[in-house]
């Protein structure tokens, strides 16, 4: 795939703020999808990097998997506020980056998408018009459409700051879900499987 047209994206304001984070891999197995890019000192960084603590627990995850993954977010440049901070980017900035994800879908054709919490799970279900229950516990539910799995799981920093004792249930529940979607059927009673056609 060619990254020029994500990377010279200005379909909104935000690439004045820092131009499109992204990862620029040829294939892979999993996607992470977070929110939005955070402010970045080198050029080199990625999405999700694991000098972030979200970063430093989807790097543990991805240690315990065989499969190639790929971070990116739904928005990929930086939203900040008239304070110079940052901030959630707003439904008009979700919708102009929305082509860039789908650009990166089509091509990379991931087996499973981890959607990284509600406001990035809600949005993509609106736009792809699908149903995606919301985290219960650990036991994460996920839905097949058009081939691959979606899946809304908590975002990683929510789990570092408020949930850190936790941490084990969470990353084996990400990986439950792996096993599960990777064998074409549920493992865990708990597991959800729903096709869409």
């Amino acid at each position: 795939m060619s990254y020029s047209c994500i990377k010279e994206c200005k379909n909104c304001g935000l690439y004045l703020n820092q131009t499109p984070l992204i990862e620029t891999k040829h294939q892979c197995d999993i996607f992470f999808v977070g929110l939005s890019a955070k402010r970045i000192k080198s050029k080199k960084e990625v999405p999700l990097s694991s000098s972030t603590n979200s970063g430093k627990i989807i790097e543990n995850i991805e240690n315990k998997i065989n499969l190639t993954t790929y971070k990116t977010n739904l928005v990929k440049c930086l939203p900040l506020d008239e304070k110079n901070n940052l901030r959630y980017p707003n439904l008009s900035e979700k919708n102009a980056c929305f082509d860039n994800l789908q650009l990166e879908i089509k091509t990379l054709k991931p087996k499973i998408i981890f959607l990284l919490g509600s406001e990035v799970a809600s949005f993509i279900a609106k736009k792809i018009n699908i149903h995606l229950t919301k985290p219960e516990g650990y036991n994460f539910g996920f839905i097949k459409h058009s081939g691959i799995y979606y899946v809304h799981i908590y975002h990683p920093s929510y789990i570092y700051v408020y949930k850190r004792k936790e941490l084990d249930f969470y990353i084996n529940g990400v990986i439950d879900v792996i096993n599960a979607t990777c064998n074409q059927k549920a493992t865990q009673n708990n597991l959800n499987l729903v096709e869409c056609n």
